[in-house]
This record gives structure tokens, C-alpha cells and sequence, in this order.
């Protein structure tokens, strides 16, 4: 029961902070397109996605880790430990990644038009990586707050220094990665004083059980590097390929309408997903420290049901308007990509509703396997690249980003009998589908009585809401008396 609190609260914490992130982001995607070339855009959207390719192949393993492991360390009192050993780790892999980067800068003049972002790269790649190693700590210690208002802050501080940048002193998307950068260093000093990850670190430093905690991550977070980098490759490979067997103008204008669909689904899914993951793995011991299959089993399979009830309507929503979100929120010579918004979107939602799905995965330790189902997926994703974009160009790469996400999904789905089985009430899923069909039904009529780009939006939206929650409710997927008493006892904490 108490999972279940924490979820719902949590979820609304990261959701407020999701909320205005995700409408700073597509607002920033609507000025940029205004602002720059497809082509400038393009290039500028290949150098942050390498750059955040970079940056996972060096943060993950250790987040992954932090998430797995803090919570044992915390159980058995050895926190303090598990600080000294992540704060030496933390500053070994800095050190690192700044001696790499000055060693490849001697071949940077080989990037050509790339060569002036190699430094505000490596800029970026540190910060990012900084600030997603605190983020992780105050994600695993439950402090939703403070991981809000950091990833709020954050947000906002992009927005607006980019801003000024861009007008102030350079018009060009590099000014867009120094105020990331700048962004994330402001933040960085009160994310650690937030995490306290320095007051509890230990002068009593013993190389043996560094070693022995590095080799640990190593052992449970490596496979999860694979697995990251594979997720990575899925997002690169199309504009990669768009670059080389197109132009980076196609790239422009790919990548823009995929930052409405990110920004979209990320407003309502990233929520669950933040919420859900430390949920999960906290709690799938038992007293005894042994997996509480029944336990996980059920926050899977409960988790994966919200996600599906809240993303199917808006799939249905983003199809019938998504050449109207395209004209709202982009400039004119990237609308005419509007037709892969809802391909990739459906590729998405599937894609994220296996993120629970293979918590089973994760709690087993079988991060191998899903290593292996990613680099499927990715084979899968480069051969259809290869074969749908000479001929239909992004709208070929958008078709096979879609099918190597679900093909992900699949493999999760059929393979996780092994482990933890990842149950779909497929009973509720045809409810949802149902409810999500009847009412884009009406919200498609209502177009040709409403003008207007915006108010077409607001009032499908609106409409489509009602319509959805009142068949939910009439079909008794949802519990009338559960959501009023759910209603009920937010108002009486609340006031």
C-alpha cells in the first residue's frame, strides 16, 4: 500500500516538473525552427545526440548501479561507504573522460563542419554527466522534491540562457549546448549539498573495497551500458543515416517533429517511468533479502496498466491533430514532416511500457539478456534504415524506428516468463483501446466545427477527456467510488 502512495505522490512530483520542462521544450523546438535552417538544425541535433550517446556510454552503468545497489548499502548501514567508494568513482571517470578528450582533440580538424562543437561537446558531456549521477542519488533516496524543483531549475535555466545567448552574442545552435552547459554547472553545487553526498563521505579510504564496489557496478552495470548504448543507437542510427543517404536538412526536419513527440509522451509518461523505477527495486526484497516475485509481478503488471490507460487516448489525439500540433509548434519548413508524429509516437508508447516490463529483467540481474534484445532491435533498426530511406527518406526512418521499438517490446514480453512474468490484462486493454476509439471518434467531428489551429486543439483535447474518462467509468474500468474517495482524501491533505 505504501508503494502505491508513494507512487502516486511521486509521479505527481516529477509530473509538475515534466509538465513546464516539456512545455519549455517544445517551445524552444517552435523558436529555434524559426530561428535556424533545417540544415543548421540538423547538424546541431546530430553533435547533442553523439554528445548524450557519449555521455551514456560513461553515466549509466554507474546510474543503473546507484539505483541497484544503494538501497542494500542503505539496509545494511554502509552508506557512507557506498558515498566515499561513488564520489572516488565519480571524479576517476571525470578525470578520465577529460584526459580522452584531449587526446581526440588532436583529430577534431577531421570532423569538418562538426570541428567548431568538439569543445562545447565535451562541455556538455561533463556537465551532463555530473548532473545525472546527483539526479540518480536524489532518485533513489526518494527525494522526489528535490529532483523537481533540480530538473525544473534546470529546464528553465536552458531555456533562458540559450535564449539569450542565441540573441546576445551568437545566432547559431551552438549556443544552445553552452546554455545547457551553463545550466547544469549552476545547479550542480546544490545538487550535491542536496544529495549530502559529501558530508557522508568517509577519510577512511581502503582500496580493496573500492575495488570490490567499482567491480560491482562493473558487473551489473556494463550489460546495462550495452543496453543504453543499444537504446542510443536506435535514436542515432536514423539521423545518422538520414545525414548520409539524404541531407542534414532531412535530419532537421525529422528531428524537430521528434521533439514534439519526446516532449508529448514525456509529459505524461516520464512521470511514471521516474516514479515507478526506484518503487520497484526498493521493493522487491523481501525481509529476508530475497525477491518478492508475487510483489514485483504485481507493480509491473499495475504500472504497465496506468501507463497504457493514460498514452493510448493521446496516441488516438496526437493521429487526428498532428498536423495542427506540427503548425503551432514549428517553423514552416519543417511542418511538412508532420506525418511521422504519430508513427513515432505509437513506436514510443510501446517502447516505454516495456521499461516496466523488464524491471524483471533488472531485479534478476539479467541485464545481459536485455542487452541482447536491444542489439536485435538495433540490427533490426539499421537494415530497415538502410532499406526505407533512400526511397522514402525520414519518413522511412521514422517506419523503422517504430518497428525496432516494438520488436524490443516483443522480445521482453514473450522471454520474461523466465524471470518475472510481465502480465498485460489484455481484458483492460481492449477497454482502453475501446474508450480511446469511441471518443477520438467524436473529437474527428468536432474538426470541421471548430477553426482555428489552437481551439481545435483545446476543445478536441477537452472533449476527448470527458468522453474517454465517462465510457472508462461506464464499462467499470473505472471505479467510480475509488476515484471519489481518491478525490476526497487529496482535498482533506490538501486543506
Amino acid at each position: 500500500m505504501s508503494s502505491v502512495k508513494n507512487f502516486g505522490r511521486d509521479t505527481i512530483i516529477y509530473g509538475i516538473a515534466v509538465i513546464i520542462s516539456a512545455f519549455l521544450g517544445a517551445f524552444s523546438v517552435s523558436i529555434y525552427t524559426r530561428i535556424f535552417a533545417a540544415k543548421d538544425y540538423g547538424e546541431y541535433n546530430l553533435v547533442l545526440s553523439t554528445s548524450l550517446f557519449i555521455t551514456t556510454l560513461f553515466s549509466q552503468w554507474i546510474q543503473q548501479s546507484i539505483q541497484r545497489y544503494r538501497p542494500e548499502y542503505k539496509k545494511s548501514g554502509k552508506i557512507n561507504e557506498f558515498n566515499t567508494n561513488l564520489y572516488i568513482l565519480t571524479i576517476v571517470t571525470v578525470f578520465i573522460i577529460i584526459v580522452l578528450s584531449f587526446l581526440a582533440s588532436f583529430f577534431k580538424d577531421k570532423l569538418g563542419a562538426y570541428n567548431n562543437y568538439y569543445w562545447s561537446s565535451v562541455c556538455l558531456i561533463l556537465a551532463q554527466f555530473i548532473f545525472l549521477i546527483l539526479g540518480s542519488l536524489l532518485q533513489s533516496d526518494f527525494k522526489s522534491k528535490s529532483y523537481k524543483n533540480f530538473i525544473l531549475i534546470n529546464s528553465i535555466f536552458k531555456f533562458v540562457l540559450s535564449v539569450l545567448l542565441i540573441f546576445l552574442f551568437y545566432k547559431h545552435p551552438i549556443s544552445v549546448i553552452y546554455g545547457t552547459v551553463l545550466a547544469q554547472l549552476v545547479l550542480i553545487i546544490p545538487m550535491i549539498r542536496s544529495t549530502e553526498i559529501l558530508s557522508n563521505v568517509t577519510s577512511n579510504f581502503c582500496f580493496d573495497d573500492f575495488w570490490f564496489f567499482v567491480k560491482k557496478f562493473i558487473l551489473y552495470g556494463f550489460p546495462m551500458i550495452g543496453w543504453f548504448l543499444g537504446n542510443s543507437i536506435l535514436n542515432l542510427t536514423d539521423r545518422y543515416m538520414l545525414a548520409i543517404l539524404r541531407s542534414s536538412k532531412e535530419v532537421g526536419i525529422y528531428s524537430a517533429n521528434f521533439s514534439i513527440v519526446s516532449a508529448s509522451l514525456g509529459l505524461l509518461t516520464t512521470p511514471l517511468l521516474s516514479a515507478a523505477h526506484p518503487i520497484i527495486m526498493n521493493g522487491a526484497y523481501d525481509r529476508n533479502n530475497k525477491i518478492d516475485v508475487p510483489k514485483v509481478k504485481h507493480l509491473i503488471s499495475s504500472f504497465s496498466k496506468i501507463y497504457l490507460l493514460i498514452t493510448l487516448p493521446l496516441f488516438i489525439f496526437v493521429f487526428l491533430f498532428h498536423k495542427e500540433i506540427a503548425t503551432i509548434f514549428l517553423g514552416e519548413e519543417y511542418r511538412k514532416g508532420s506525418i511521422i508524429i504519430p508513427i513515432l509516437f505509437f513506436g514510443i508508447l510501446v517502447w516505454n511500457v516495456s521499461m516496466f516490463g523488464h524491471k524483471g529483467f533488472e531485479v534478476y540481474e539479467k541485464t545481459k539478456v536485455m542487452l541482447l534484445f536491444i542489439l536485435f532491435s538495433a540490427v533490426i533498426n539499421i537494415a530497415l534504415n538502410y532499406l526505407l530511406i533512400p526511397i522514402y527518406g525520414y519518413n522511412g526512418a521514422s517506419i523503422a524506428t517504430m518497428f525496432s521499438m516494438i520488436s524490443y517490446s516483443l522480445l521482453v514480453y514473450i522471454f520474461s516468463y523466465k524471470f518475472i512474468k510481465w502480465e498485460l490484462d489484455f481484458k483492460s486493454l481492449i477497454k482502453i483501446i475501446f474508450s480511446g476509439l469511441v471518443a477520438g471518434f467524436f473529437v474527428y467531428l468536432l474538426k470541421d466545427f471548430v477553426k482555428g489551429y489552437i481551439v481545435q486543439l483545446i476543445s478536441g483535447a477537452i472533449l476527448g477527456l470527458l468522453i474517454y474518462t465517462l465510457i472508462l467509468l461506464l464499462i467499470k474500468e473505472i471505479d467510480y467510488k475509488t476515484v471519489k474517495k481518491w478525490i476526497i482524501n487529496r482535498l482533506k491533505n490538501n486543506y
